[in-house]
């Protein structure tokens, strides 16, 4: 196979060809690539299934070992909201059927800012700003989770599907 060296070349060059044929789509195609691969488990390819409806977005996050460092691997992913870029990096809130989780890139890796169990999610909303906006999660108890937003379509279906859960609503399927 090669040392390191020649598989990261590889990998580029695939990366390449991915983006010449498919422009634009290209960051969805390479997405539903890696969810799709054998031995990503159910975390992995949930998120990345996730992650993939904001490709559109014209943002850049480093998430590769995202799954691995912040989720358990049996955690089912629902949605990730892109939050508005900090530093050089943008945070991220990922719904899941566990927990709701605000994490964000550090030097070390993903990091956990926030998080909330799912049965404490009383429900969220999507507060307006003049240039951003606010998605709000609310929990029984204690201070509840926030993070700070650009793109407000994206954010309010997250919204949307945490009101949902919260009250009551089946998971998506």
């Amino acid at each position: 196979m090669g040392n390191r060296r020649d598989r990261l070349r590889e990998a580029a060059a695939l990366q390449e060809q991915i983006r010449e044929q498919h422009g634009e789509d290209a960051d969805t195609v390479m997405a539903q690539l890696l969810a799709g691969r054998a031995g990503a488990g159910r975390a992995e390819s949930t998120y990345r299934r996730a992650m993939a409806r904001n490709q559109g977005l014209r943002f850049r996050a480093s998430d590769l070992n995202l799954p691995q460092q912040v989720l358990d691997p049996e955690e089912t992913v629902f949605e990730v909201a892109v939050g508005a870029q900090r530093s050089d990096t943008f945070p991220l809130l990922i719904v899941t059927d566990r927990r709701v989780l605000h994490v964000m890139d550090r030097l070390r890796g993903w990091t956990v800012l926030e998080e909330a169990p799912a049965a404490a999610i009383t429900g969220a909303e999507l507060e307006e700003r003049l240039l951003s906006g606010r998605l709000r999660v609310h929990v029984r108890e204690g201070r509840g989770l926030t993070m700070k937003v650009a793109e407000r379509n994206r954010s309010q279906e997250v919204v949307d599907l945490l009101q949902h859960l919260a009250a009551g609503g089946a998971p998506p399927g």
